[in-house]
């Protein structure tokens, strides 16, 4: 069974927001980015908006698709399929859901000092080694 999990990498200036995920999660204590599964009947942008709502209770604009990434749970027996989003910071304190114990804005070029989930990894490559021309910045990087 395949789950569709959307992920925004939230900037603000040339800072990210990063949630540490609680230990009794997926990737407990490792670092992550704002997001979730997509639930049924919703885009995927809307998925992300809600997630981002739910767990940080932030306002934000989405830029773009900046990677995409599969996994695999041999356990559950699901793969995951996970977008992630070039997504700025509009409003809003962050308010951290129970899914997390802690946040940080970390600047962008800092952030692979963190011990960070893989998706959140291949994003931060990409936005830093590519050529991103096509998404619209707000604030360069």
């Amino acid at each position: 069974m395949f789950r569709i999990i959307t992920k925004a990498l939230i900037t603000k200036g040339n800072d990210v927001l990063i949630l540490k995920r609680n230990n009794t999660s997926f990737a407990a204590g490792y670092w992550d980015i704002p997001g979730g599964k997509l639930e049924f009947g919703e885009s995927l942008q809307e998925s992300l908006v809600r997630e981002v709502n739910e767990e940080t209770s932030l306002q934000i604009d989405l830029a773009g698709v900046i990677s995409t990434s599969s996994g695999i749970n041999s356990e559950k027996k699901k793969q995951y399929i996970t977008v992630v989003y070039l997504c700025n910071y509009l409003s809003g304190e962050v308010v951290l859901s129970n899914e997390h114990s802690e946040y940080m804005w970390v600047n962008i070029r800092n952030l692979k000092q963190k011990n960070l989930v893989y998706y959140v990894e291949e994003a931060i490559d990409k936005i830093i080694y590519s050529d991103l021309k096509n998404l619209k910045f707000k604030k360069a990087f």
